[in-house]
């Protein structure tokens, strides 16, 4: 491989691990070529395609306003109290987890809780760990689309 299509290949994984969706292309460049004073520097030199191609991703991206990660699913019921449990368990997660909010969905005919926004599987079971001693019979890892990251 060429050098300069190396130097490509390491931009384009470098700007997976950024949080891309307000940022446009020719930003997300000028930023990985910043001048680190004490860390010396990165120059960037490769094709508009390149860019176009970068610019294209990004645009897909933000419209789909989040990453693909994993949520814990705690409660899945439906009928006549459904609705009422979901929230009596949404308040017992308020009140025993710090930063995790519980999230109720209604997928008829269940209503169901979530919790977290975990980005990796790892970061999730070790969250399960945690709630299964609350949620033994129901808590599992799902799949899930998850807001972007801070």
């Amino acid at each position: 491989m060429k050098k300069a299509g190396i130097i490509s290949l390491l931009s384009l994984t470098l700007l997976t691990c950024y949080n891309l969706n307000a940022q446009n292309s020719a930003s997300v460049f000028t930023q990985l070529q910043s001048n680190i004073p004490g860390q010396g520097t990165v120059r960037i030199d490769q094709s508009n395609d390149i860019s176009d191609l970068v610019a294209l991703h990004l645009a897909q991206k933000s419209r789909i306003n989040g990453v693909m990660g994993y949520k814990i699913s705690v409660y899945r019921g439906s009928g006549q109290n459904a609705q009422k449990q979901a929230e009596l368990i949404s308040a017992n997660i308020l009140s025993k987890y710090d930063n995790i909010k519980p999230e109720r969905v209604y997928e008829f005919p269940f209503w169901k809780v979530y919790v977290g926004a975990f980005r990796t599987k790892s970061e999730a079971l070790m969250f399960l760990k945690l709630i299964s001693k609350d949620y033994p019979d129901d808590a599992f890892i799902r799949p899930s689309l998850i807001p972007f990251p801070d």
